[in-house]
């Protein structure tokens, strides 16, 4: 007999982006984007539209002055503070937890139900 073999399922295709200070690839997800518009980088969540630029979001040293200049020039400073800035108040707030990409909290709490709701 001969046995037909289908074709392993093809992998999702993650687009991966390189840290502009440590140059490492990395899946799109696991970066923080900059967008430079009107001449001003700022930290873009949302609709990402504009010139980009990205750094992990998991390591404080690519967030300092010192690896930021190469990309952002006299902007560097004041970027690194931000972000610093960002990462204390993200971890002071126990609460605080990003949705999944593509996703908001409405949508979160709309469909999540109570353990308490039965369905009849």
């Amino acid at each position: 007999m001969n046995a037909v073999l289908s074709p392993a399922p093809a992998a999702r295709h993650v687009p991966e982006r390189s840290c502009v200070a440590c140059r490492r690839r990395r899946p799109q997800g696991e970066l923080l984007r900059l967008v430079r518009a009107a001449g001003v980088w700022t930290l873009q969540t949302g609709v990402r539209n504009g010139r980009g630029a990205y750094l992990c979001a998991d390591t404080p040293d690519c967030w300092a002055e010192k690896r930021l200049r190469r990309a952002f020039g006299a902007q560097a400073a004041t970027l690194s503070v931000a972000l610093l800035a960002r990462r204390v108040s993200s971890t002071s707030s126990p609460a605080f937890s990003a949705p999944a990409r593509g996703r908001t909290a409405a949508a979160d709490n709309a469909t999540s139900r109570s353990p308490h709701h039965v369905m009849e």
